[in-house]
């Protein structure tokens, strides 16, 4: 059924201005699209996730997907529902009113009214609706009111509980972000990473992940405290059950140069990655082998690889034998290191290791335009090395 037809069945008692054009439902969380409709949140985010790039109620093509917040309407449905009792979501917003207000007392009151939230929070429905009525200020609060120099038990219970919620939700507004980056928020996260519990740890690592992404300045921040780094290496060296969430954490960090240096020049983390490339997990090697081809793009990076003798021919191993993806970073590590390199004897010690043959079977394969640019780069540099057969060469000018 169309838009334009389920618009036509507009809940009897609800004002029209009110409900969602997608779901016919009230709004929990209004939000305006560019053509100037608005819509609930999550109908909205679920329709663009089907892929549809298109005004659902105008058909109008949308040239930015951006979400604005319409908290004029937000202000008004809210103050419909309080002089309405008997919509059916009045007296669940006051349930949850209710939790918020707990939130903010001590205690195991507080323990229990986060807990709530956290397993209301896990139904992807309700999420618009905590959203509307002030839950992520309320849990942000937790952090920020910490201390993690003097810890009360009771509040390092409630932090915990407190972030495990947070991830639930998308770091996608601004204001939220800003909140979470703030001194005591981002500093309560550092605490977690280091102290908490290894539940905790993960979804804090979860929530570094979130900030950082696609926000280089978040990601600056983060960055820049010593226990944020500490904290996910931690996760990395422990079991298969924490590898990838300290990984993909890791990933959008080192978007920063500056910190591709720092996290380059830390102490065995060049072993400790190339020892993830023999973990079973498809994504652990992935995110293993992206954040290599990051630190490779410095020459902290570079020299670390070439430096650990089993770095370059793990890489080499991983070449065509775990994902296209793997294979395109592979690719790019050793490229970034080659072309940089002025010493030929360790240029020759990289087609050593039997890459020219995966590199030039590779060229016959279908991957992508661009990884396959890059291997016949990569085999130009180092054919000249090495005693290979004209066969190799006619490939190369293919």
């Amino acid at each position: 059924m169309s838009v334009q037809e389920n618009q036509q069945k507009s809940s009897v008692g609800i004002p029209p201005l009110f409900q969602c054009p997608i779901s016919l439902e009230i709004m929990s969380d209004p939000v305006t699209l560019c053509t100037g409709i608005t819509y609930d949140r999550a109908s909205i985010k679920k329709w663009f996730r089907a892929g549809n790039n298109i005004c659902p109620a105008s058909g109008q093509t949308l040239h930015t997907r951006e979400l604005i917040p319409n908290h004029t309407l937000a202000a008004l449905i809210k103050k419909w529902r309080l002089k309405n009792p008997s919509d059916p979501t009045a007296q669940n917003n006051q349930n949850l009113q209710h939790m918020i207000e707990q939130i903010d007392k001590g205690g195991a009151v507080k323990i229990e009214a986060l807990r709530n939230l956290k397993n209301f929070a896990r139904v992807e429905s309700n999420r618009s609706n905590l959203q509307s009525e002030g839950v992520l200020p309320a849990l942000i609060r937790v952090m920020q009111v910490f201390d993690p120099v003097h810890p009360v038990e009771h509040e390092t219970e409630a932090v915990q509980e407190a972030i495990s919620a947070i991830v639930l939700f998308s770091v996608d507004e601004d204001i939220f972000s800003r909140d979470l980056l703030s001194g005591r928020a981002i500093r309560t996260v550092e605490w977690v990473l280091a102290k908490g519990d290894l539940e905790s740890r993960i979804n804090a690592a979860t929530l570094v992940e979130k900030l950082a992404k696609g926000d280089e300045t978040g990601a600056m921040e983060i960055g820049s405290m010593e226990g944020i780094t500490d904290g996910l290496l931690t996760l990395l060296e422990q079991n298969n059950n924490t590898h990838y969430s300290g990984l993909r954490a890791l990933v959008p960090l080192c978007q920063v140069v500056a910190y591709r240096v720092k996290l380059a020049e830390t102490f065995g983390v060049i072993p400790l990655l190339t020892r993830l490339l023999g973990a079973s997990e498809r994504g652990v090697i992935e995110s293993s082998m992206a954040i290599l081809e990051a630190l490779s793009t410095v020459c902290q990076g570079r020299w670390g690889i070439i430096d650990y003798a089993l770095a370059v021919p793990t890489i080499v191993r991983i070449l065509l034998v775990v994902s296209r993806v793997a294979t395109d970073h592979g690719i790019g590590i050793l490229l970034n290191i080659c072309k940089n390199c002025s010493k030929e004897d360790e240029i020759r010690d990289v087609g050593k290791t039997g890459v020219l043959e995966k590199l030039v079977a590779l060229l016959h394969m279908d991957c992508e335009p661009r990884t396959k640019k890059r291997a016949n780069f990569l085999i130009k540099i180092l054919s000249p090395l090495q005693n290979y057969d004209s066969r190799t060469q006619f490939v190369i000018h293919l």
